[in-house]
């Protein structure tokens, strides 16, 4: 048995969702299962002295900081939901993924590119199930600034994998829609929302960019225009949108270099180019203004 808010299997209470009241209560409902939690002493203590607030219904455990108002952590269940289906289901595809590893030689050339696009989404598929699996964690934990660390420590991985990956989760499928309830929010997860399969795509759009969808959604359009776009040059097209340039222009005006790696732009759409030549350019291939050279035979 353990606490049902912190997870901890020591110093365990009985706690009275309804009160009993002071001088108890006569109520059968008052003291029914169905209105009694098992708690830790820290997180009965807590409740009793009305900092955190207790919501339980018949799907969903919430509790709520009373000063401000946030959620402290939230636990989710379903009637009937038996978790050894969903750990067989992964047992019978890991030795699927085993037996297939014998069958490899026998399939032919055609076959061999189906298969290496089928691991790719196999492979999207287990990244994102390790993501949702360390948001959920983050979402129970009652640590709250520190409950990365603690989700880290459980699952044995760094705190920066444990925070990007719960990010990543949160930005692009947990969040889809912040008006619906928290049930709504799961069952509207489409994972396929976005075709990139690396989890570094959605690691650099979620950690480095403003806007982390529309640029994920720009990333995706230039990978599909051209198959070598890679993720470095992802995150250079995020920086010079993002105008790092801005500072050293701003340090060195007389620094004609400067301008040339200035991109004012801050939709990853839009592209400023040259055409002092009569043909565009793209800014940043420009020489027009390196080296001091301004005529238009530079960009020619």
């Amino acid at each position: 048995m353990n606490c049902e808010i912190c997870g901890t299997n020591r110093n365990l209470d009985q706690h009275h969702v309804e009160s009993r009241g002071m001088g108890g209560s006569k109520n059968l409902a008052v003291h029914a299962d169905a209105n009694i939690i098992t708690l830790c002493r820290t997180c009965h203590q807590r409740i009793h002295e009305g900092g955190w607030e207790l919501h339980r219904s018949q799907d969903l455990l919430r509790v709520v900081d009373r000063r401000t108002g946030q959620e402290v952590m939230r636990r989710a269940s379903a009637h009937g939901f038996d978790p050894s289906v969903l750990f067989n289901l992964l047992n019978i595809m890991d030795r699927s993924l085993v037996e297939a590893l014998s069958l490899v030689t026998y399939l032919d050339d055609d076959q061999l590119v189906e298969l290496f696009r089928a691991c790719r989404s196999l492979g999207k598929r287990a990244w994102m199930l390790q993501a949702a699996v360390l948001h959920e964690a983050q979402q129970r934990s009652v640590y709250g600034a520190r409950s990365l660390e603690a989700v880290a420590r459980r699952f044995e991985i760094s705190v920066r994998q444990a925070e990007k990956y719960a990010l990543v989760w949160r930005l692009f499928y947990a969040g889809e829609n912040p008006d619906a309830s928290d049930g709504q929010a799961r069952e509207n997860v489409n994972i396929d929302a976005f075709s990139l399969e690396e989890p570094s795509w959605y690691v650099v759009a979620a950690t480095e960019s403003p806007e982390p969808r529309r640029w994920l959604a720009y990333a995706q359009d230039r990978k599909a225009e051209d198959p070598r776009y890679s993720i470095s040059a992802f995150r250079s097209d995020i920086h010079q949108a993002l105008g790092e340039a801005a500072t050293v222009i701003e340090s060195e005006p007389d620094n004609p270099t400067a301008f040339a790696e200035r991109i004012l732009w801050d939709c990853p759409w839009v592209k400023p180019y040259c055409r002092r030549s009569g043909r565009p350019v793209p800014a940043e291939d420009c020489p027009c203004e390196k080296d001091g050279d301004l005529s238009a035979e530079a960009c020619n």
